[in-house]
């Protein structure tokens, strides 16, 4: 989801310091950095300006290009657009994962061969969506799960969250304890 705590999470990845977010009347996710500064609305726009603020050298180095930071921009719009509505509803969500589970199968990351902020914004607007899927419905996306389950072992990405299971043995466990 495109919520305030992804928000937070993600600033905290930038290194940047987010200031006060929240929802204004309208329901729509704001930032408001100072009482001097105007106030910036939706969740792309905030990460877009999370992302001129950081100072963290891969960020913007992989910024520096503009083909590549168009692909990220995508990303961010994909993240609000796609990706969060699957949360609500599991046909939505079987559709995004067969999606991105084609995309993924020739890559290890979203935009080129590194970790980018399209990466992480996925990762935590995801999450909630590979949390609710049975052992078994994750073998189904294979290239999902892998990007997944590396992204989660990076302490920087994860930021806390619990770890998803994607153990072959855990699920062979499972399975087995639920047949007796």
């Amino acid at each position: 989801m495109c919520s305030v705590d992804n928000t937070k999470r993600i600033a905290a990845f930038l290194d940047v310091p987010l200031g006060k977010v929240g929802y204004n009347s309208e329901k729509i996710l704001t930032r408001t950095k100072s009482a001097q500064e105007p106030s910036i609305s939706g969740f792309s726009s905030i990460i877009q300006s999370l992302v001129r603020e950081t100072k963290k050298p891969v960020v913007k180095q992989l910024h520096s290009d503009f083909e590549v930071e168009c692909q990220i921009l995508q990303w961010l719009d994909y993240a609000v657009l796609f990706v969060a509505p699957s949360n609500k509803d599991k046909h939505t969500a079987k559709s995004l994962l067969e999606e991105l589970n084609y995309y993924l199968q020739s890559r290890s990351y979203l935009v080129n061969d590194s970790l980018s902020v399209a990466d992480v914004v996925v990762f935590h607007t995801i999450h909630e969506t590979m949390a609710n899927l049975q052992p078994l419905e994750k073998e189904n996306f294979l290239n999902v799960s892998r990007w997944f389950h590396h992204l989660q072992h990076l302490a920087e990405v994860r930021q806390g969250k619990h770890l998803l299971n994607f153990s072959t043995l855990q699920l062979l466990e499972w399975a087995t304890g639920t047949h007796t």
